[in-house]
């Protein structure tokens, strides 16, 4: 699922974006000149797609999703702030349903 994930992402941003894995299933994505509500509209697309996707293991197919959190670096003064808001912004998505996209403001 991550290697799926990871090259779904990289197929669909821009090549001034940045991905990178963050934790062990978790990714770290920047986009370039992108305030958060672009952000949130273009990670929602590429995670409604994802979830449209059948992956196959074990001869069993299947389907997976994923949540997003957000943070804006225009909203935070610091890299700590803005990685500890978009944390926060995935656990309200995780524990908002899951599937979903979350924005973090200050």
């Amino acid at each position: 699922m991550i290697k799926s994930l990871s090259r779904l992402l990289k197929q669909r941003l821009r090549e001034v974006d940045a991905v990178g894995r963050y934790g062990g299933e978790e990714f770290a994505v920047i986009l370039s000149d992108s305030d958060s509500s672009t952000a949130a509209m273009v990670l929602d697309k590429i995670r409604e797609d994802f979830s449209l996707l059948r992956h196959m293991a074990d001869g069993v197919e299947f389907s997976a999703t994923f949540s997003c959190g957000i943070a804006d670096v225009a909203d935070f003064d610091s890299a700590t702030k803005l990685g500890d808001a978009a944390d926060k912004a995935l656990y309200k998505a995780k524990h908002g349903g899951r599937n979903q996209v979350a924005v973090m403001t200050q």
